[in-house]
């Protein structure tokens, strides 16, 4: 998710091709972070101390955790907490972009500054960037005014993720009314009705809904078809059967209608939010709203 978020960003401002980011994306796979950047990155090491620890290991046989503790830069415990950050999505993607030579650890703290200037962002919310994690993450890509729809769209995005593309990421979302709606393509809707009244669905953004379907179906779709929308329609049901499911833990019971799909106005409504996600190189529109007439 990172990848793409910081990813985009460097690509927007020339620090590397999209050919190049999704060479990084595709090798992060394969990528086991070093301790010195995870030290760096946490701000537990200065770039220089890192340097130096590297410039000794190329003469002794010891790890760098180790080389670290001795030089009384590190103490066990925190080399013990760095090691077990070595999954970290941001930590993998910053490793692959230095060891692809694409830029410095150096260089990419300052785009990483640039990059929470640009997007108004508070220290806290680079690190919620920095975590991967959506829960964190979807507060920061919601529009003002839409905080009663976090917790559908934090769905949604974790359902993408566990099953079409682990690197799936927001985009930023936007309130829409239902004149707006009506110019997406190919919306999949579905009604929650009950204590409470919801209307949440997908529609395609730049072939997105064929990469949804294609992870549901088990098959590769690159036209929309009845299948597609069956497809589609499934993963709306998911994501609208989680939310339900959430919401009878707080005794608020909805009931699922069967989804539609709508050849044009996906919704009714003067407070629709629209929310992008980007994925496999393309991109799908979340949309919800939680009011019958706009009022």
């Amino acid at each position: 998710m990172v990848g793409y978020l910081l990813g985009n960003y460097m690509v927007e401002e020339g620090f590397m091709t999209t050919e190049q980011l999704e060479a990084v994306i595709s090798a992060q796979e394969r990528v086991r972070v070093k301790l010195g950047l995870i030290a760096v990155s946490e701000g537990m090491l200065t770039l220089d101390q890192a340097v130096v620890i590297n410039r000794m290991q190329q003469g002794m046989d010891k790890r760098f955790g180790d080389i670290a503790v001795e030089k009384g830069y590190l103490t066990e415990a925190q080399v013990t907490s760095l090691l077990k950050m070595q999954g970290n999505d941001y930590l993998t993607f910053a490793q692959t972009l230095v060891d692809e030579g694409i830029v410095t650890m150096h260089k990419l703290q300052n785009i990483l500054k640039d990059y929470q200037i640009e997007n108004g962002f508070t220290n806290t919310e680079l690190e919620a960037v920095k975590s991967g994690d959506p829960e964190k993450i979807i507060p920061l890509f919601l529009p003002h005014g839409a905080d009663e729809y976090q917790e559908i769209v934090t769905i949604a995005l974790k359902l993408l993720v566990r099953c079409v593309d682990r690197h799936a990421y927001p985009m930023y979302g936007r309130l829409a009314d239902a004149k707006e709606i009506r110019e997406l393509k190919m919306p999949v809707m579905q009604e929650l009705t009950g204590e409470e009244y919801w209307r949440a669905g997908i529609a395609d953004g730049e072939g997105g809904l064929c990469a949804v379907a294609s992870a549901f179906a088990g098959e590769e779709y690159d036209e929309v078809n009845e299948d597609v929308q069956d497809a589609a329609g499934e993963f709306v049901n998911c994501v609208n059967g989680l939310f339900a499911a959430a919401k009878g833990t707080r005794n608020v019971e909805l009931e699922l209608m069967p989804p539609e799909f709508l050849e044009n106005g996906a919704a009714e409504g003067s407070s629709i939010l629209v929310m992008p996600f980007g994925i496999r190189g393309a991109a799908v529109n979340f949309i919800v709203t939680n009011q019958r007439d706009g009022r």
